[in-house]
């Protein structure tokens, strides 16, 4: 392994995401913004290869670090741009608790068996093997995307048709780093990670926030793909990202967390095409927070123009230009969709067998663990006992609904996308958004703070006897 290139590439990424966060002028505490830019830097970097590519650059070691460090450059570096470090001096260690230690270890010790596997395995899944790692692995060899892999016919698998996110990240990381590349996932997992615990730690008790974020690790299907390379995780982050930071511009009315959260919908879409039919979807969501933020119609239609714009010029950079006039392939993308009044049976066929397949029937155990039962369980109570929800977790729900009734629809639209794969993984994005509203839970909420109440009871400070002061006539008298 390239020590170097790796410390490279971590700095790197870290400050161009920290540019691209103060952009939008994103406030967070320092490690959070830490963690936020580890994985926007990432985000960004994707995209540099499929530049170089579409400009007939030769894709080599030099000239991909080169073009990341002048990335850098411009995302950190610009003169106009002023950083406020004063957060960071003022920051002091403080040791956790023990409790609190004891999830941490616990989340190193599960997360190490990832992190071996990344490093020491090459990819071996099916859909990256016939596409985006053999066009990596050829680009790396010809220093050109369009390279010999297109000599073989790749149609029975459409994989080298799929978005360049994962075909981007590891032409770098194959160049600068390891001959296996992927690397990059284990930085991208494990600062989501810790953001997400976090985010947890904000709201709840150290104890619920580490049993919730212990069971979302522990999702077997999901786990797995923390070291096998494929698009769904990356994308259920992303697609998090972006209804948490449309929850931020609901509470604090300001236009960057609003555009910010539209960039993370981009990012989403760049990683996995199919997600501008769920940014569509979110647009109704879009109508409710604007009431809420007292915007005015003008600005509605802008800014529903835009959240609809930016993530389809991720898609259409990918399906309508390279595709289209960079590979030696054709491909339609109009003809591998099917609309007609005959695939509304299958719409409805698609989500019994989610239900009955996936999340509560099958090997839903085997597959996703007793997460959803535990979620489902707390928002029962919310309904029974408390009865209100705050703006987040309303959002997060709107995006499980999204998932729920979009993936269905995406299987009538799309016949290749499968009950067994593409709709198996495609519930990951469900997850995260668990995690948001457990955050938010008040029945959740209640519980930390019995627990808070118990760990730091109330004490009753002694209260010194009052003096009573005698009248002035009174002490004359005595004189």
């Amino acid at each position: 392994m390239n020590i170097f290139g790796l410390t490279f590439l971590i700095v790197a990424q870290f400050l161009t995401g920290r540019g691209l966060v103060s952009m939008f002028n994103i406030k967070h505490r320092p490690l959070e913004l830490f963690l936020v830019s580890n994985i926007c830097g990432v985000m960004v970097f994707s995209v540099v290869p499929l530049l170089l590519q579409m400009m007939f650059i030769p894709i080599t070691a030099a000239s991909v670090a080169l073009a990341l460090g002048i990335t850098t450059v411009l995302f950190f570096f610009p003169p106009w741009r002023r950083y406020d470090f004063s957060a960071l001096r003022a920051m002091k260690f403080k040791w956790p608790p023990i409790y609190e230690l004891f999830f941490i270890i616990l989340f190193i010790g599960l997360m190490i068996p990832s992190l071996w596997r990344c490093f020491y395995y090459p990819p071996n899944a099916r859909d990256i093997l016939s596409g985006a790692e053999a066009m990596a692995e050829y680009t790396v060899r010809e220093h050109t995307m369009i390279n010999s892999i297109f000599s073989v016919n790749l149609e029975s698998t459409n994989n080298h048709l799929k978005p360049p996110y994962v075909l981007n990240l590891q032409i770098i990381y194959k160049l600068l780093v390891y001959p296996f590349g992927q690397v990059w996932l284990s930085i991208v997992i494990l600062n989501f990670l810790t953001w997400l615990y976090l985010l947890l730690r904000n709201k709840l008790h150290p104890v619920i926030a580490g049993l919730v974020l212990l069971f979302f690790i522990a999702l077997p299907d999901p786990y797995g793909y923390t070291y096998v390379i494929l698009y769904d995780y990356s994308n259920a982050i992303m697609l998090f990202a972006g209804y948490y930071y449309l929850a931020q511009y609901t509470e604090s009315g300001r236009m960057g967390h609003f555009f910010f959260a539209v960039l993370m919908f981009g990012f989403a879409t760049f990683i996995r095409s199919e997600t501008i039919l769920f940014v569509g979807m979110v647009c109704p969501l879009l109508v409710y927070l604007f009431r809420k933020n007292s915007v005015s119609y003008g600005k509605q239609l802008g800014m529903i123009g835009m959240f609809m714009i930016i993530p389809f010029a991720f898609y259409y950079i990918w399906m309508g230009v390279f595709i289209k006039h960079y590979m030696p392939v054709a491909f339609d993308a109009q003809q591998q969709m099917a609309i007609s009044a005959d695939r509304i049976p299958v719409f409805f066929e698609r989500i019994k067998g989610i239900n009955n397949t996936i999340l509560f029937g099958g090997q839903h155990i085997g597959l996703y663990g007793y997460f959803i039962y535990m979620f489902l369980l707390v928002l029962i109570s919310d309904l029974i006992f408390i009865r209100s929800f705050n703006t987040e977790a309303r959002i997060a729900i709107y995006g499980m609904i999204v998932i729920y009734f979009g993936m269905p629809l995406l299987g009538a639209l799309v016949p290749w996308v499968d009950l067994g794969n593409t709709t198996k993984r495609g519930m990951f994005k469900l997850f995260p958004l668990f995690v948001l509203y457990l955050r938010n839970s008040a029945v959740l909420a209640r519980l930390s703070a019995a627990i808070r109440a118990f760990e730091f009871p109330i004490r009753t400070a002694k209260v010194a006897p009052v003096v009573r002061q005698q009248p002035v006539s009174q002490k004359k008298r005595k004189r």
